[in-house]
């Protein structure tokens, strides 16, 4: 079959593909580090509701200051240290899962001195993706999945209020973009870094290009489901060698 009549010929398939293997990435990962931070006793409970009150206040403040910032001026500054701050904690999850907290000290400041120095593509979409499994692992081993349902299902109205209705989120994505912020996942056709990015549709009309654009909470609460029922509900042993190794069904179906 010629490319010009593969359906990956068509730059959107191709975002599409690429934002959902960052997004089963994302999975996996999530999958693999939250068992190993619950047997470090990482987490923010013992798999009540309370979790959800940081989850929930730190959506809220992000959200906050990117909209004070779009609509009203706000200084950029500390939204940004913020952003990096946030994914470099949720990097040292991952660190910490693997290397113990000391040890994983070492991949968040990487990943703080690559988001702050570098704005290729590929390298955000990589620690972003960490980032992100980062955060689903801390939270789901927190969560029973009983309340990472219920978190799932209240983002998924916001997200369909704030895009179809109110439309804030385009200008969101736009701000982030814009400060270089790393809190979502950017496959673009003819770009490498996030300077030739926009996500005004009249911008791409004009010169051709396209690109897709999954937010960091479009792929950390599903993976936060999948982790909260790997760590709340039986595994089965995959491979020998202990916990680490053992996969829940429950979290494969969450994660389909």
């Amino acid at each position: 079959m010629s490319t010009a009549n593969s359906p990956l010929a068509d730059p959107r398939v191709r975002g599409v593909v690429g934002t959902g293997a960052l997004f089963l990435a994302v999975q996996l990962l999530a999958l693999v580090v939250t068992p190993r931070l619950a047997g470090r006793g990482v987490s923010y409970g013992d798999g009540g509701g309370a979790a959800l009150v940081p989850l929930v206040l730190g959506l809220a403040l992000g959200t906050v200051l990117a909209l004070a910032v779009a609509r009203w001026g706000v200084s950029p500054n500390f939204l940004r240290g913020l952003t990096i701050l946030s994914l470099s904690v949720s990097v040292w999850f991952v660190g910490t899962a693997f290397l113990g907290p000391v040890g994983g000290v070492v991949p968040a400041a990487l990943a703080a001195l690559a988001i702050t120095r570098s704005r290729r593509l590929g390298l955000r979409n990589a620690v972003a993706a960490v980032a992100v499994a980062g955060a689903a692992g801390v939270f789901g081993a927190s969560l029973a999945p009983r309340y990472a349902v219920f978190a799932l299902l209240v983002v998924a109205v916001y997200d369909a209020y704030s895009v179809y209705y109110s439309g804030h989120m385009v200008e969101l994505a736009d701000t982030s973009l814009q400060l270089d912020l790393p809190n979502a996942f950017v496959v673009s056709e003819g770009a490498t870094d996030t300077s030739d990015i926009t996500v005004a549709p009249e911008a791409a009309e004009s010169d051709g290009s396209h690109a897709t654009l999954l937010g960091a909470g479009d792929a950390l609460f599903p993976a936060l489901l999948a982790a909260s029922a790997q760590s709340h509900t039986a595994t089965v042993q995959i491979v020998g060698g202990g916990p680490p190794f053992g996969v829940a069904p429950t979290a494969v179906g969450a994660a389909v």
